[in-house]
């Protein structure tokens, strides 16, 4: 029956219904996503939007589209294949969408090399540069208070006072920089508000960075949020933010783009790592499972552990503010 279904999708496409092999890419967890190779070696990543998660999953798809458009001149950025004006396919009420593959990329779940991690950030970079005009009131806002930091923690500190109190001093101590960036009025752009190692695709020959994927969180937000989301997924060892890491990335994205004040960046990394810890806390005390293919005990962990990063980052924060106010020498 499966098989049947991707036929019919394949050929309303416009692509050959027969193909030679269907892998299942397991790297997601929310969307189901499958490769589909053709006997003459092109490829297409074909994806079922989980509308579990995504409540308005063609307001998502609007938004890539508009996000498309401002990246048409870029040869490594994914195709969206349009049928009957739309860049996706309703089929038994279930969103389907295809793009052409990337050819010879590949993606990490963690960076160790200097090189790659100021790929990663000059890639992050160009992805801010190329969007820094386009017009936020044509984006939707997929996902209400998806970065509302201080909704977050609030949320999480009231159980916390009731169930965890060790962790409500820490949260109550991250309000207070909360309050800061929010003070700072910053305007909205149009963020990825999902930045991490493995949405980013490098060349598998040279390393360069290519292009950020997965555009599902695309939508009005702040790049200062995105450079942090980055440096917590790239610039961290054993838990702590990792200075050297921190270095080559921040040169990578300053070398294309400087928006903000270095503090403004400062805070963008707490804030976001901050906020990730409060989910996963908040998950894990409330039973709630967002996270659905977390066990409970790997929430409390993977909270503890941004826990950990978030301190790390306080700590270091006159290194950290050095490392990027030197690298806004290099744009």
């Amino acid at each position: 029956m499966i098989l049947n279904k991707f036929s019919y999708i394949l050929k309303s496409f416009g692509l050959k219904s027969e193909c030679s092999e269907i892998k299942t890419i397991t790297s997601g967890h929310i969307n189901s996503t499958y490769k589909i190779i053709y006997s003459d070696g092109s490829a297409y990543i074909l994806q079922q939007i989980n509308k579990a998660i995504f409540k308005s999953p063609e307001k998502i798809m609007s938004n890539i589209d508009n996000l498309c458009k401002y990246f048409k001149d870029f040869s490594c950025f994914p195709r969206f294949i349009l049928i009957n004006g739309k860049n996706y396919l309703t089929v038994d009420n279930e969103i389907w969408r295809i793009y052409r593959y990337i050819g010879n990329s590949v993606s990490y779940i963690s960076l160790d090399d200097s090189f790659k991690l100021y790929e990663f950030g000059r890639t992050l970079g160009n992805f801010h540069n190329t969007l820094k005009n386009a017009d936020i009131s044509k984006f939707y806002v997929t996902i209400e208070n998806f970065h509302n930091t201080a909704m977050r923690v609030e949320k999480v500190i009231y159980l916390t006072d009731k169930k965890f109190s060790d962790y409500t001093g820490f949260f109550n101590n991250i309000l207070r920089y909360v309050k800061k960036l929010d003070m700072k009025k910053l305007p909205l752009s149009v963020a990825h508000n999902d930045v991490k190692c493995s949405n980013v695709l490098f060349d598998s020959k040279t390393g360069k960075g290519l292009t950020l994927i997965d555009f599902d969180t695309v939508m009005p937000g702040l790049h200062v949020h995105d450079f942090g989301d980055g440096t917590r997924s790239a610039c961290v060892s054993n838990n702590k933010i990792d200075i050297d890491k921190l270095r080559a990335y921040s040169k990578g994205y300053f070398s294309v783009i400087r928006a903000s004040q270095e503090e403004e960046y400062f805070l963008g990394m707490l804030c976001i790592c901050a906020e990730l810890s409060a989910r996963y806390l908040y998950d894990y005390l409330s039973e709630e499972n967002y996270f659905k293919d977390k066990t409970p005990e790997e929430k409390l962990k993977r909270a503890d552990e941004l826990i950990k990063i978030s301190e790390s980052i306080i700590e270091k924060e006159n290194e950290i503010l050095s490392v990027i106010r030197s690298a806004f020498q290099v744009q």
